[in-house]
């Protein structure tokens, strides 16, 4: 191919390109004229177009103008009414002493719920389960028997209204002496025959609907008339069951159909309604907890010879009341000597045949306390206490 004819090859390709744009020029123009005139031509996209484009415009408005009140105008105030302020004073006043039945909730450790009794006895398998190594943790409770070991911070002594539940103390000017009495009598002989330890020597006194009794492993009732729970002591106790305590009763009228007897059992029927006080058999292991000091029965001797069985609630298995009806609670009144193998005597007992140590002493003129100096008789009270304790420890 010569000079020519490529220069004319290449001029026609040139050539034919410019065309090529120019009509995809003209056909750009020509779409967006016919755009035009269709937007044009309608009014919904001329107005979608205005609103678009119109740019919002700021409307500052003016800062409002002082109001000016005119000079020397008089202006009518009521005055107070004084005696409606005075009542409305009264009524916020708080007085001291409120007579009122109402009592407030009682506060407790845990959440209180309603209580199914048709599900109660499974209550009573969940709580046996986790008892040991509950105790154990609280109370450091190991070994059984004769090797058990145990930490208790209080005895605790449950105080109720209408009732003596302070009648196993030596009273001064009318208020009970913690220090003595059967329970710091227990407490001693417990130290001496046991590896229990109770840290606190004075019985703590706790009302029954106290948050306080939940922190001890059992609370202890007695007394010898009749008494009445209140609503928040019945709902307190019944928590305090469940969730693991006991009661450890002592009525210091021995015998049955006494005017404590009566009010126990009543109380007790409305702290667990769907269960009753059933006598324990021979060879419980009530009796025989701690082996250096059992019984294979009731301890044949109560105070004035009563020998009436122990009597306990059990649920599904798992004591939570222990209820003694011979009155072995008033039979620790008899101090035991510093040898523990005697009932006390000589300085603080006058040489006279009184039994009970303390500033007020109780002759034994044998009608009252007809067998409280028979040493024997004593000693197994204190037994039987020390049983009932190991028991409820390891239970």
């Amino acid at each position: 191919m010569n000079l020519k004819e490529f220069i004319k090859k290449n001029y026609n390709l040139v050539r034919e390109s410019e065309s090529l744009m120019i009509s995809i020029l003209l056909h750009v123009i020509i779409a967006v004229v016919m755009i035009f005139i269709v937007v044009s031509s309608s009014e919904t996209a001329l107005k979608s177009i205005k609103i678009l484009m119109k740019k919002a415009e700021k409307q500052e408005l003016p800062p409002p103008k002082p109001t000016v009140l005119p000079k020397n105008v008089e202006v009518n105030v009521p005055p107070p009414n004084v005696d409606r302020l005075q009542k409305l004073d009264e009524r916020m006043v708080v007085k001291d002493k409120l007579k009122s039945k109402l009592r407030p909730k009682t506060l407790t450790l845990k959440m209180k719920t309603k209580l199914d009794f048709k599900t109660a006895k499974n209550l009573g398998k969940g709580v046996k389960g986790l008892m040991n190594k509950d105790y154990a943790n609280k109370f450091g409770v190991s070994g059984y028997g004769s090797t058990l070991r145990a930490k208790i911070e209080q005895f605790v002594v449950v105080q109720y209204e209408g009732g003596d539940w302070d009648c196993e103390f030596f009273h001064r000017d009318g208020q009970p002496v913690m220090t003595l009495g059967s329970i710091p009598n227990l407490i001693t002989e417990i130290e001496r025959r046991t590896n229990i330890e109770v840290v606190n020597k004075v019985p703590v006194v706790v009302r029954a609907d106290s948050p306080e009794i939940h922190k001890s492993p059992f609370v202890y009732f007695t007394g010898h008339v009749n008494f009445t729970l209140t609503e928040a002591e019945v709902e307190n106790l019944r928590t305090y069951l469940i969730q693991g305590g006991a009661i450890v009763a002592n009525s210091a009228l021995p015998g049955r159909r006494s005017r404590f007897d009566i009010a126990f059992r009543r109380e007790m029927k409305r702290v667990m309604p769907n269960y009753e006080l059933t006598p324990i058999k021979d060879n419980s292991d009530i009796y025989k907890s701690f082996p250096a000091y059992s019984f294979t029965q009731v301890p044949p001797e109560g105070m004035n010879y009563w020998t009436e069985p122990v009597e306990i609630i059990d649920i599904d298995g798992r004591i939570a009341v222990i209820y003694n009806l011979n009155d072995y609670g008033e039979m620790m009144l008899a101090t035991l000597d510093q040898t523990g193998t005697a009932i006390k005597t000589g300085e603080s007992a006058k040489d006279d045949g009184y039994w009970f140590e303390g500033h007020m002493v109780h002759r034994n003129d044998n009608r009252i306390y007809a067998n409280v100096d028979d040493f024997k008789t004593v000693l197994d009270a204190y037994y039987m206490n020390i049983n009932i304790l190991a028991f409820l420890l390891t239970r």
